[in-house]
């Protein structure tokens, strides 16, 4: 049966409650917002879109929890710039299968989460269409000519990457394991930091000033694949420690589960528990984790900001003269190939 609650109505739900920003001269309810920056900074932009089915199913992610990873991928992007997220405009295609609350509940989802690290929904627009999409623009700050880049990485940096990379991936492959899709074989670990993955923006922005990042990215293609966007801009080559990959036990599980599923299958499938351990993390993965080039002379004051912080940070390897990255396994180096996401893989 259609919901009953028309435009404006779904318009007045969703803007009721959003969290207030500051240096918002004139926000939701007019043609336009009008936003004072900080003097002195330079403006940092970003923009992306979630489609059902294609970034989320809803029998795996509520509308709640579709909201606040949508928030968790765009404020990703900024931390991975250390830039401050100030605002943001959201604009949503609503089918007939999306009830005004459940609008709603994406959209103050979303703004919350938005709110923890200092952003504010400030516009957007509402639409009806056949497919639910959600397409999200933030803007940060960041002091004059001191964002991060994906080109800035030396040879002799250590490479490290915050949290626990292959967990999205972890999530979305058991999941999917079965018919229909449920989160049943995905351990309650996997689940939090799929629906909930943390935010690295305050530590970005403690690290910020330190100047002992040369290059960095956020993890939400695959490790490989977004370490490969960082050797490729910088003009060097990495090192990936076979040793040193960050793997939980969380993520030991979702291996052991994956290997005993595949037990069952033919195909193309990684070798054992240890096969499927080493896809998780360095495969095809939206974690939203910080990938980083550090100064290996500040390696101890970026590791006690972590600590500080309470995020988990890993040296997994090192950048090199070259090009491509490698894996060093102990008993040779051998290349890899940059595998990640890619919304027109079939």
């Amino acid at each position: 049966m259609p919901d009953p609650v028309g435009e404006f109505e779904r318009i007045r739900a969703i803007v009721a409650g959003l969290p207030p920003g500051d240096g918002v001269v004139v926000g939701p309810g007019d043609d336009a917002a009008v936003l004072r920056p900080t003097a002195g900074h330079d403006l940092v932009v970003t923009t992306d879109t979630f489609v059902e089915d294609r970034h989320f199913r809803r029998e795996l992610c509520s509308p709640t929890e579709a909201g606040s990873r949508f928030a968790a991928a765009n404020l990703s992007d900024l931390a991975a710039m250390g830039a401050r997220p100030r605002w943001a405009v959201l604009a949503l295609v609503l089918p007939s299968s999306w009830t005004a609350a459940a609008a709603a509940a994406f959209e103050h989802a979303c703004a919350h989460a938005l709110a923890a690290d200092g952003a504010a929904i400030v516009g957007g627009n509402l639409s009806s269409g056949e497919t639910f999409s959600a397409t999200l623009t933030l803007f940060g700050e960041c002091a004059r000519d001191t964002a991060w880049r994906r080109s800035g990485a030396r040879v002799g940096d250590v490479l490290a990457v915050t949290g626990s990379p292959g967990s999205a991936g972890a999530f979305v492959a058991l999941s999917l394991w079965g018919s229909p899709p449920s989160r049943e074989h995905v351990p309650v670990a996997i689940v939090e930091r799929f629906v909930a993955p943390p935010s690295r923006v305050a530590f970005a922005l403690a690290l910020a000033p330190l100047s002992a990042v040369h290059a960095a990215i956020d993890v939400s293609d695959g490790l490989v694949a977004d370490l490969a966007h960082i050797t490729e801009a910088s003009g060097v080559g990495a090192v990936l420690e076979a040793k040193a990959l960050p793997a939980d036990d969380a993520l030991r599980e979702a291996a052991r589960r994956l290997s005993a599923f595949a037990g069952q299958e033919r195909g193309p499938l990684p070798a054992g528990e240890a096969g499927f351990l080493r896809h998780l993390v360095t495969g095809p993965s939206d974690d939203y984790e910080l990938l980083l080039a550090l100064d290996p002379t500040r390696l101890d004051e970026v590791r006690s900001l972590a600590t500080t912080h309470g995020v988990p940070l890993h040296v997994i390897g090192r950048f090199v003269a070259g090009s491509g990255v490698a894996m060093d396994g102990g008993r040779g180096i051998e290349s890899l190939v940059a595998r990640g996401w890619d919304h027109f893989a079939s």
